[in-house]
């Protein structure tokens, strides 16, 4: 009998190289997501008329850390 590990004690660097070592594993892989989905920032959608000047100097002063 096989127990699995501990997924949400997993960070999803760690989580991510599960999955791959264990392809077979759903279980796994949706934990894997569904971090990614809570760790991931939310993006937002701009319109052609909207003013990115600001979210633009945000994004990269983020990159840059």
């Amino acid at each position: 009998m096989s127990v699995n590990p501990d997924f949400v004690a997993m960070t999803a660097l760690e989580l991510r190289a599960y999955v791959l070592a264990h392809r077979e594993d759903d279980e796994a892989l949706q934990a894997y997501l569904d971090k990614l989905h809570r760790e991931q920032p939310k993006s937002r959608v701009y319109q052609p008329d909207d003013d990115v000047a600001g979210a633009i100097a945000e994004y990269l002063k983020n990159k840059k850390q």
